[in-house]
């Protein structure tokens, strides 16, 4: 029963943070341009919205029910770092961190401002900030825990260094298609206004200048991405939970 409750721990988390968290943050910072068909709200929503919304409470969720199983496994004591290895007490400070990260992000979106308001710049760096932080520890926490398992020991330890590797990889792809996007369209503004000077300009359709085709191509590019990482995000996921039940 007791080592269930760590293998039931180890599950919750490894979904809440490699899959439904990942994909959830990736969706909010490069997936606004989202639609289904030709809609861009969805329940009176923007649909990235809704799927941001979503993912990141299943994680959040999944992250509260992580620590009630732990808490039950130590009979609702705390590791001591006179008794515990020093590892598993690093990763319950690290866990706690993060626990304490998701209930303030839940109290962030309950009582959040509108949209609109003067204030809404607080929300808004402060739930960034505090939501990359939760997801920045949860590497370190589960590459802290493997030595659990030390028949797979190495495996864990490439998937997880897999894992990282493609983390960076996808956010920096998807950063370049938001800066090349960007310039886009500035050229095609730029345009544009020149083209109300001289109504006979021509925009460069081949170079990238013309907005819709620009867009198109960008949002093309991006949904193969997610596409991508949804697969990536389950192999992972998969992978670990299997070698670690």
């Amino acid at each position: 029963m007791a080592i269930g409750l760590i293998q039931a721990h180890a599950m919750v988390m490894i979904l809440a943070f490699m899959f439904f968290g990942s994909n959830g943050i990736l969706i909010a910072r490069y997936g606004r341009s989202l639609r289904l068909g030709t809609r861009r709200q969805f329940f009176g929503k923007a649909v990235w919205f809704q799927i941001h919304r979503f993912l990141l409470s299943l994680a959040s969720l999944l992250t509260l029910l992580g620590f009630i199983l732990i808490f039950s496994f130590a009979g609702g004591q705390w590791i001591s770092p006179q008794i515990a290895d020093k590892r598993v007490f690093a990763h319950s400070i690290i866990g706690g961190i993060i626990l304490c990260c998701t209930m303030i992000q839940i109290w962030l979106a309950l009582y959040r401002c509108a949209p609109r308001s003067r204030f809404r710049f607080i929300f808004d760096w402060s739930h960034r900030i505090i939501g990359l932080l939760t997801f920045g520890l949860s590497i370190p926490c589960m590459f802290l825990m493997i030595f659990l398992w030390p028949m797979y020991h190495t495996i864990l330890v490439t998937i997880i260094s897999l894992w990282t590797g493609w983390i960076v990889i996808v956010i920096l792809i998807f950063e370049k298609l938001e800066c090349q996007q960007r310039t886009t369209v500035s050229l095609a503004a730029t345009n544009a206004r020149q083209g109300d000077v001289n109504p006979n300009l021509q925009l460069d359709i081949e170079s990238g200048a013309n907005p819709n085709v620009g867009k198109q191509c960008y949002y093309l590019i991006k949904l193969l991405l997610f596409f991508l990482h949804i697969i990536v995000s389950i192999t992972f996921s998969v992978s670990l939970i299997v070698f670690i039940t």
